[in-house]
């Protein structure tokens, strides 16, 4: 099938949908029901070493209160706690909560057989592909200008 130029950045967020709602659906049906899209995104952050709220607002495109908020939220549930940073005593850091380790495992075997089950739907290699073409360095975003802009530029 040929690729429809314009639509790879929705059909990337459409892939993200489907893993976060399955996620979403299994921890319901297990009993761990109830933590919102950007909960469970500062969850996955975190799994990967991001501890510091204003990175996890960064790199999740968000505002420094929503993401306060959704750990707020995480933290009421258990899931996370907020402590001093011992290198910046204005800044917390983020930490799993020992009281929502069974809950974090149950997220991570889901997270396992739903890779899982896109093996068996697409095939290793394609899996492989994409795991390795969605952790390749893309370089920095570009700021794409219009010719206006880009004439602009060349006369001044």
């Amino acid at each position: 099938m040929a690729r429809k130029p314009g639509l790879l950045m929705a059909q990337l967020l459409n892939r993200f949908i489907w893993f976060d709602a399955a996620l979403q659906k299994s921890l319901d049906l297990r009993g761990h029901g109830g933590v919102r899209r950007l909960e469970s995104m500062c969850m996955v952050y975190v799994h990967a070493g991001i501890r510091r709220p204003s990175e996890l607002a960064r790199l999740l495109g968000v505002t420094r209160q929503s993401v306060n908020t959704a750990l707020r939220g995480l933290e009421a549930k258990g899931l996370v706690y907020l402590e001093s940073d011992p290198e910046d005593a204005r800044c917390k850091l983020v930490r799993f909560a020992p009281e929502g380790a069974s809950m974090r495992q149950e997220a991570l075997g889901i997270v396992m057989a739903l890779e899982a089950a896109l093996e068996e739907n697409l095939g290793r290699k394609a899996v492989d592909d994409l795991a390795r073409l969605v952790s390749a360095d893309w370089g920095e975003a570009p700021v794409i200008g219009n010719a206006r802009q880009e004439r602009k530029k060349k006369s001044a």
